[in-house]
């Protein structure tokens, strides 16, 4: 006996019919619980991970300096630094602590993509531009805080609470929901190779 997967046909760019494999079949409740284990190992990883390490270095160099550049580039003469999980200037100070750092939702590409069923090199990609995504999108909120508490602190409580989380589960479903759509396509992998 020999399992094989059946195989689609399907037209090459230079006009020639190809063989390939279909793509796995979408398993809901396989997903949901890879997904969730997934999510629930990264997380505790995560809480693992000593506060005075996030303080001190992973802060700092990973957020803090990249949205200091970024708010001195807006704002030159805001002069903003980062000192250990703060961003200060003469106008405000943001501290960055565990759970604003933007990795609930890393986590939350990661376990999804990881727990679609398609090819190891489709989740690596999805994987990778998911992250970059998440680290974007993150670095953008945590810049926007800043001028907020800068310029109009009383907006902060509902920007930070509500509107910028939904914001980014939101920008983060739309990515995974085009992902899905490129991943799920049977003739990439052999058109690639």
């Amino acid at each position: 006996l020999r399992l094989t997967r059946p195989v689609m046909n399907t037209d090459t760019q230079d006009g020639t019919r190809h063989d390939s494999p279909t793509p796995p079949p979408f398993k809901p409740r396989r997903f949901v619980v890879l997904f969730v284990a997934l999510y629930l190992v990264f997380h505790g990883l995560y809480l693992l991970v000593p506060d005075k390490l996030l303080r001190e270095a992973i802060y700092p160099s990973l957020v803090g300096s990249v949205s200091v550049v970024m708010i001195n580039g807006i704002e030159p003469n805001a002069n903003a630094r980062a000192e250990m999980n703060s961003v200060k200037s003469r106008r405000a100070q943001l501290d960055i602590v565990r759970g604003c750092d933007g990795s609930g939702v890393v986590f939350i590409v990661a376990a999804a993509t990881l727990a679609f069923a398609t090819s190891v090199r489709r989740k690596l990609i999805g994987l990778v531009l998911g992250l970059v995504l998440v680290y974007v999108i993150n670095q953008i909120r945590i810049v926007g805080l800043y001028f907020v508490v800068a310029n109009r602190v009383e907006w902060f409580p509902f920007l930070h609470t509500y509107l910028a989380p939904t914001l980014i589960i939101v920008l983060v479903c739309l990515y995974f929901s085009w992902w899905t759509r490129w991943a799920g396509q049977p003739a990439l992998d052999a058109a690639a190779g």
